[in-house]
């Protein structure tokens, strides 16, 4: 079960230049990242060109914590190729973060991340001489003030007319308004002019408390801008320099039901290529579908599906969901037509159907998924306490009915978005998680069609999110994309295949995030920007590709996964390591573009998604690409 931490863990602080960040924080870390991510650049690239450290970069993006200067932003932003429209929502987004870190919200997420840094081994600046007060001083002269260089300074002009020179002057009296009025745009044009002067005369000078943190990777700045604390020391706060994986562990087996795919359809087929596990939604089995009058079911449906999965020993995940209109006559309507998004009017009838659901297939499937995407309306239209109460309701019938049977927590979404971040938070408060052996939630790339590795910061976020709630590391069972998935266009081909296979390799590589079980989105539609098999017909090419995928890592154990600089790759470029029968496997791919990769002391044979086999040669360098290929080593022992 999804236990509390007893005890409260410390984390490493933000440091000197950067503030945890609050609930509006979130829409200036989702534009940096956005903007991170067009530009297929990597944490560590990104610090080797702004002079910043690579955690810092990535706390910026994550959403952890908040710059104190609005240079830094703009920093990571150019390097990016952000235009002038873009800095201005950078520079409104920043404003709104460090005003509400300044109003209070700080309580809520220290709650957020707790400013810890992506590598424990890396030391964060020292607060200033004065402490949190003075701190927070600064940033409050930092938003009247030039932050550094003659870009920044004119990013410190007011965006939309008037609300940065509005930061910077007195609020005038009835008599003065007028006054004021006629003054503050002279004052403030000369204040840029001068402000523009000193940033060509001192491009490298700070106004304010400056924060500095090293280039990424422990590499030098090519023009180092010392920060100074308030005692007027110099700090060198550079990251370290780290090598290796992001993660690494005893050789663990990847059970087969990792690799899931989401049913669309309630004709019993079974995908045409390997899979491990089947989850079943949009196949007839709603509550609705299954008791369309009190007390009288229809099992037909789901009967014939359970069936059909246990010939292929696949274990099934049934998502509830969909109240029946004769349980809540005056509910409002969901998205399905026989179905109503508000909860039953009695929850004695939520109770009944879960003891006969859970009775008739005792044994027979693996794990209920207690309602999906309450994060809409359309699907839910109740509290979250309520919701929460079904949750309870439900985990304790079925643990005394079926005790074998997990228990899985609503599959929240809209998880890039504050709005979905806030409603999961609010369902972690209520301590519905006790009762749930792992949390379904959708942890989509930002877009439907965006690249797979877009999910590595999505599901650290929402891990830090409810650490921050005083969960401990939850188990994460992901279920599909968001809502929107049906207005995103078909993929090309390339992508297809590509992303089809990286949407499992991602899902491996966040196995240090307790991410357990990964559902593709969907089996049987051609509705969908990837389709891997209609009803009826073949697998595609994609299809085949995720069934070989599997086929390669067959009685394979992970034992680690790293990305960039710090497992000699190019930036944005991945790996994820195993082992079987004493035998070393590597797969490679990239996010965008290519790279090279030398072939270690062993390695033998090169595997590709197209099913073809090449000899590999040790000390050679191989191209990697957005195609995911593989490495296998000769065993240790000869």
């Amino acid at each position: 079960m999804l236990g509390r931490l007893g005890t409260a863990l410390d984390a490493p602080g933000a440091g000197e230049g950067a503030m945890t960040v609050g609930r509006d924080g979130a829409e200036l870390a989702e534009l940096l990242e956005g903007l991170k991510q067009r530009s297929g650049r990597s944490y560590a690239a990104l610090a080797h060109r702004t002079g910043l450290g690579r955690s810092t970069v990535h706390r910026y993006c994550l959403g952890t914590t908040v710059p104190r200067t609005f240079g830094a932003v703009e920093k990571v932003a150019r390097v990016c190729g952000a235009d002038r429209t873009e800095l201005d929502r950078l520079y409104r987004a920043w404003c709104q973060a460090v005003d509400a870190e300044r109003g209070g919200a700080a309580g809520d997420a220290g709650a957020e991340d707790a400013g810890a840094s992506e590598h424990p081994g890396e030391v964060d600046a020292p607060e200033p001489q004065g402490g949190r007060a003075a701190a927070e001083g600064s940033a409050a002269a930092e938003r009247s003030a030039p932050a550094e260089g003659s870009a920044v300074a004119e990013r410190s002009a007011p965006l939309d007319g008037s609300a940065a020179a509005e930061r910077s002057a007195p609020v005038p009296g009835p008599a003065a308004s007028g006054a004021a009025r006629s003054v503050v745009p002279r004052t403030y044009f000369w204040l840029r002019v001068v402000a523009l002067l000193l940033g060509f005369l001192i491009p490298s000078a700070a106004v304010t408390v400056p924060y500095r943190d090293g280039a990424g990777s422990g590499t030098p700045s090519s023009s180092p801008d010392p920060g100074v604390t308030g005692g007027g020391q110099q700090q060198d706060a550079r990251g370290q320099d780290v090598k290796g994986p992001d993660w690494t562990t005893a050789p663990k087996r990847v059970p087969s039901a990792f690799y899931g795919v989401n049913l669309s359809y309630d004709t019993a087929e079974m995908p045409g290529f390997r899979v491990g596990s089947v989850r079943l939604w949009h196949s007839g089995t709603r509550w609705s579908q299954l008791e369309p009058q009190r007390g009288k079911y229809r099992w037909r449906t789901l009967d014939r599906l359970v069936d059909a999965a246990e010939r292929k020993r696949l274990p099934v995940l049934l998502t509830l969901g969909g109240t029946p209109p004769w349980a809540a006559p005056e509910g409002r309507r969901s998205l399905f037509a026989d179905a109503r998004s508000a909860p039953p009017d009695k929850l004695a009838d939520w109770d009944r159907f879960i003891k006969a659901l859970a009775t008739r297939y005792r044994g027979r499937i693996e794990a209920y998924e207690l309602w999906d995407y309450p994060s809409h309306r359309g699907t839910w239209s109740g509290s979250v306490e309520t919701l929460a109460g079904m949750v309870e309701r439900a985990a304790r019938i079925i643990r005394r009915t079926d005790p074998e049977a997990q228990r899985i927590c609503p599959s929240f979404g809209s998880l890039w978005e504050k709005r979905g971040r806030d409603l999961l938070r609010k369902f972690a408060r209520t301590g519905a998680y006790e009762h749930c052996e792992a949390a379904a939630l959708k942890l989509p790339p930002r877009r439907a069609d965006g690249p797979p590795e877009e999910m590595v910061t999505l599901v650290k976020r929402v891990q830090r999110l409810l650490y921050s709630e005083g969960l401990g590391r939850v188990a994460l069972w992901n279920t599909g994309p968001d809502i929107d998935v049906a207005l995103r266009k078909h993929l090309d081909v390339r992508r297809a295949n590509n992303y089809a296979v990286r949407f499992y390799l991602v899902g491996l590589y966040l196995k240090d995030q307790a991410l357990e079980r990964m559902y593709f989105y969907s089996w049987g539609s051609s509705e969908v920007p990837l389709v891997v098999e209609v009803a009826g017909g073949p697998p595609t090419e994609a299809g085949r590709r995720i069934g070989r995928l599997q086929g390669w890592l067959k009685g394979a154990r992970i034992t680690s996964c790293g990305s960039g600089a710090a497992m000699g790759l190019a930036a944005g470029a991945y790996t994820c390591r195993f082992v079987r029968k004493g035998s070393e496997l590597h797969v490679y791919w990239t996010t965008r573009g290519q790279g090279r990769v030398r072939l270690a002391e062993g390695a033998r044979l090169l595997r590709r998604m197209d099913g073809s086999e090449t000899s590999a040669r040790p000390g050679r360098h191989l191209a990697i690409g957005e195609e995911p290929v593989l490495v296998e080593h000769r065993p240790e022992d000869g």
